[in-house]
């Protein structure tokens, strides 16, 4: 008899319904190393300066860090033109959002999230006790005016990721200042900007801007992409003061760590680095989007660091047979355990040859 069946420990209602969120792959049987295409990671890695900054960081790793931080908002204040006040840190972004929305929903709530938007915002209002309500998107992107059709006095909490994960699509800063306009003063918007630097659309405007316009609004931003940390767990919100005190107050004894401390505002400092990561961004972004295109599959216009790709219905060219040859050669993107992508798969943007291995190898699949 299991030692735990009889203990009446009870888990929230809700819970047990909350499934794995879905890691992207990091081994092949028959492989010793893989090209790797399914997290999102930087290609180029962290800066040189980066990491040395963090391997001397850990002599030091015996004492806990440093409280109150100063050194790494000032360099992520510099770096955006923020007010470094309003800056606090979290291990990574996801812990952050998580204790959002745990602080401003409950049970009763409602949080409202795009129908095909990044995963884990439904588990984080089921952690919360809130109910997620997903409003129908326009072909993987955000609507606005779906989501204001879905607020009723139990919204609490309006979520969206711009640009978005999975599908890279974004929403113009006029739009987004029209969701704001279009929420009363008591919801929180909370924008997940993880790949905010990657953004480079002429209509395109960091949510930060509406931080110092509104008390309402908050983003959340992470080193884990442009600044290639994933690693090391460093993510950061820039929120009104009063939301900033209150996350540092119920948060984690030491949010960030001695070495994510010390890669953080070397990473920050170095923008030769980061224009690098842009730049070779960008390229396959474009070239890959081409390729895709040239050979039958749809890409969706991105403004991140990856591609989401459409393949046929057509038997012999289903995304799940693409997946399954490109395991074959080595090769691993990112396939979705869910019905609405399941002729879907995405790529993050990786090093030349693997991207050129990646083309060369969707090109082989589609023309056999």
């Amino acid at each position: 008899m299991d030692k735990h069946a009889s203990s009446g420990i009870i888990a929230r209602p809700g819970l047990d319904d909350v499934g794995f969120y879905m890691v992207g792959i990091s081994r092949l049987p028959g492989f010793d190393s893989i090209i790797k295409l399914s997290s999102n990671e930087s290609p180029l890695g962290p800066s040189p300066a980066a990491l040395e900054a963090a391997k001397k960081a850990l002599a030091d790793s015996h004492r806990y860090p440093e409280l109150g931080l100063e050194a790494l908002p000032n360099a992520l204040a510099g770096l955006f033109d923020l007010d470094p006040k309003k800056i606090t840190f979290s291990p990574g972004s996801d812990e952050i959002l998580l204790r959002l929305i745990n602080s401003y929903s409950g049970p009763g709530d409602e949080v409202i999230h795009s129908e095909h938007a990044y995963m884990q915002f439904p588990i984080y209002a089921i952690r919360a006790g809130s109910t997620p309500v997903a409003a129908a998107d326009d072909d993987f992107k955000h609507s606005v005016d779906n989501i204001l059709a879905c607020v009723t006095e139990r919204t609490k909490i309006v979520i969206v990721a711009n640009p978005d994960n999975p599908s890279g699509t974004y929403l113009p800063g006029a739009e987004i200042r029209r969701l704001r306009n279009g929420l009363r003063n008591d919801i929180l918007l909370i924008v997940d900007a993880a790949y905010d630097e990657y953004a480079d659309a002429a209509d395109y405007e960091s949510a930060t801007n509406l931080v110092g316009e509104y008390d309402n609004v908050v983003v959340s931003r992470t080193f884990s992409k442009l600044f290639g940390l994933a690693g090391l767990r460093l993510g950061w919100c820039y929120a009104p003061h009063e939301i900033v005190d209150l996350m540092e107050r119920i948060g984690p004894s030491f949010p960030v760590n001695v070495a994510a401390q010390a890669a953080g505002i070397a990473a920050a400092q170095d923008r030769a680095h980061s224009q690098k990561v842009l730049a070779h961004n960008r390229k396959w972004i474009d070239r890959f989007s081409a390729a895709c295109a040239e050979c039958g599959i749809k890409a969706y216009p991105s403004q991140t660091n990856f591609v989401l790709t459409e393949f046929p219905e057509t038997a012999g060219k289903t995304a799940a047979e693409a997946d399954a040859y490109l395991h074959t050669q080595g090769i691993v993107g990112r396939k979705f355990a869910l019905n609405d992508f399941k002729n879907k798969l995405r790529f993050t943007m990786g090093l030349d040859d693997e991207m050129e291995k990646l083309i060369a190898a969707l090109k082989t699949f589609m023309s056999s």
